[in-house]
Formats: structure tokens, C-alpha cells, sequence
């Protein structure tokens, strides 16, 4: 850290941190450095540009010492500052669930644009405007995490009802805190079990107009080639499926024809690699049609998306 023999303002503090954070192969260092430090000044990232020549005092820098250090050991900023940004809402985010990523946004952006919605509908709720409704919309969240799916869908169709489950209890309990911060808890209903099982078990689940997945899909020889932020902190339940890597989505593709209303969609976020796969699970399962695979912004296979068909026969 910076000598403290000298006054340190915010701005000299984001700057020496940025370098040491590059030379340390962090990702984006300026905007970690940015995080942390409003984090320990307990303020708004905007604001540190607002007061970017104030000095900083010695517990805030001890504050601040203390996560840099930890970042520089590659602890995830999202773990140290115990929450993320998710669909341009605020997140909870715990060691007992995933990280979200910003490649997930996809998901959800995609059943709003089938429900014919997106984020803008938010600010027309909030101003209090003549938003037109989003209708009675009903989804189900499989291997909700911290929620985020869920609780965005819940937050962006304030109409809809979500049925949200994860088999990690801990993981849970977040979620329904997430709910709760967002004011959807009554909409969101959390099951604890193993994907359909739970669903099973609580017997009056009826079929929805969507069905969401961000579930586990890497392949066990990849684990040891994560990062080491992901490889030694997050939750390796909520990331590897078994030696393919494709074992969980296959269990949620042959059992969304039963869960999704004839004409519903089903939407599951896949690897970089397994598009061709995929996508022939999907078509192999009676039921499903329409059988699609969409890449993120990077151009890389990132979800499937499928239709039931509204007659079997």
C-alpha cells in the first residue's frame, strides 16, 4: 500500500491501486480498485469522483488495505463485498452461492422480450407512469443460486409468479433475502430440492410459461483449470455437472416438457462448447420444438432456448 508517512486522497489511492492490481493480473483494476474503495468508505462508486481529491483517514485505509490484500490473493470482490449488480438491481451474494455473471442477463433478458417486457418497464413501475401491464406471467427457476433470475423476472414482470428452486439450503436463504430486498417475496416462492424434485414434492406446482436454468456445467476435468477466484472460493456444486459436463442440462431438458405450458418457453444457460450437444438433447425430447442455441456477446454458445409444442400429438 501507499506510504503513510504521506496524505493519501482518494484518487491517488485508486490510482496506486489500479497499477498494483495490473501487475497482479487482476481483470479490470481500475474498476476493482473503484469497488473496494467505496466499499470501505461506505459510499457510492460515483461519489469517489465526486470527492476525488479528499483525503482518505487511517481506519477507512486500513479498511481498504485489508480488502486489497485479499483481492491481490485472488478472493472474488463480489465475496469481499458481499454483494453484485444483476439486471441493474442490487444483489446478496454469499461463499453459499454463484457469483452471477453478466453473460446470465441473457436469460432473463430473453423471457422479457417473449413476455414482451424488458428493464425499461422497471423505471415506468417506479416513476408511477402509465406502464401497460406486464400480464399474469408464471415461471420456474431452476437452480436459483442467490436468486437473481428469479427475483429479476419477479422485479421486471410485476405480474408475474415465480417458483424458485436450488438444492443448497444455505444458497436459499439468500435468495429469500434477495426477494425480500426487492419487495417480490410474495411472488417468489423457494422450494428446496434437487431440480424437478422439488417440484414434485410440493405437488400443487402447475406448469409455467417459462422454465429457467442457470445450472452446473462444467466438466470435472475442467475444474482444475479455473481461475483460482472461482476454483478456490465459489461453490463447486453450483459449477460442475459430472465428466461431461452436460448431465444436469440433460436432466432439465427431458423434464421441461412436464413443467412448461403448451406454448411456454424453456430457456437454460450452456458452456462455450456444448451448443451442438445441446441442442440435440433438446430435439431428441418429445415435447420440445423450435429447438435454439444463442451466443453471448462474445460469440460463444451460451443458451438454449426451446419451445413446447402445443400438441404432442
Amino acid at each position: 500500500m501507499p506510504d503513510e508517512t504521506q496524505a493519501w486522497s482518494i484518487g491517488r489511492l485508486l490510482e496506486w491501486t489500479q497499477a498494483f492490481f495490473a501487475k497482479k493480473d487482476i481483470v479490470q483494476p481500475r474498476l476493482e480498485a473503484e469497488i473496494l474503495l467505496a466499499h470501505a468508505l461506505g459510499t457510492e462508486r460515483i461519489d469517489l469522483y465526486l470527492r476525488y481529491e479528499q483525503a482518505v483517514d487511517e481506519e477507512a485505509r486500513t479498511r481498504f488495505r485489508d480488502l486489497v490484500t485479499r483481492r491481490a490473493e485472488r478472493e472474488p470482490t463480489r465475496y469481499l463485498v458481499g454483494g453484485c449488480e444483476f439486471m441493474s438491481l442490487a444483489f446478496k451474494v454469499t461463499r453459499d452461492c454463484l457469483i452471477p455473471r453478466p453473460e446470465t442477463e441473457l436469460l432473463v433478458e430473453e423471457v422479457l422480450r417473449r413476455a414482451g417486457k424488458g428493464r425499461r418497464a422497471r423505471c415506468e413501475v417506479l416513476e408511477g407512469g402509465a406502464s401497460k401491464p406486464a400480464g399474469a406471467v408464471s415461471g420456474i427457476d431452476l437452480c436459483t443460486g442467490c436468486g437473481c433470475i428469479a427475483v429479476s423476472l419477479a422485479v421486471y414482470l410485476p405480474e408475474s409468479r415465480i417458483v424458485a428452486t436450488d438444492v443448497s439450503a444455505p444458497a436459499l436463504k439468500v435468495a429469500r433475502g434477495n426477494a425480500e430486498a426487492h419487495g417480490v417475496s410474495e411472488r417468489v416462492t423457494f422450494l428446496d430440492g434437487d431440480l424437478y424434485e422439488a417440484l414434485e414434492a410440493a405437488a400443487d406446482i402447475a406448469p409455467a410459461d417459462f422454465l429457467v436454468a442457470n445450472p452446473p456445467y462444467v466438466a470435472e476435468a475442467e475444474w482444475a483449470g479455473l481461475q483460482p477466484e472461482i476454483r478456490n472460493h465459489e461453490p463447486r456444486e453450483a459449477l460442475v455437472a459430472g465428466p461431461g459436463g452436460t448431465e444436469i442440462i440433460q436432466r432439465i431438458v427431458k423434464g421441461a416438457p412436464a413443467y412448461l405450458r403448451p406454448g411456454g418457453t424453456l430457456v437454460v444457460e450452456i458452456g462455450a462448447e456444448q451448443g451442438a450437444r445441446v441442442r440435440e438433447m433438446a430435439t431428441e425430447v418429445r415435447g420440445l420444438a423450435e429447438v435454439e442455441i444463442h451466443k453471448d456477446y462474445a460469440g460463444q454458445d451460451r443458451m438454449l432456448v426451446a419451445r413446447r409444442e402445443r400438441n404432442d400429438g
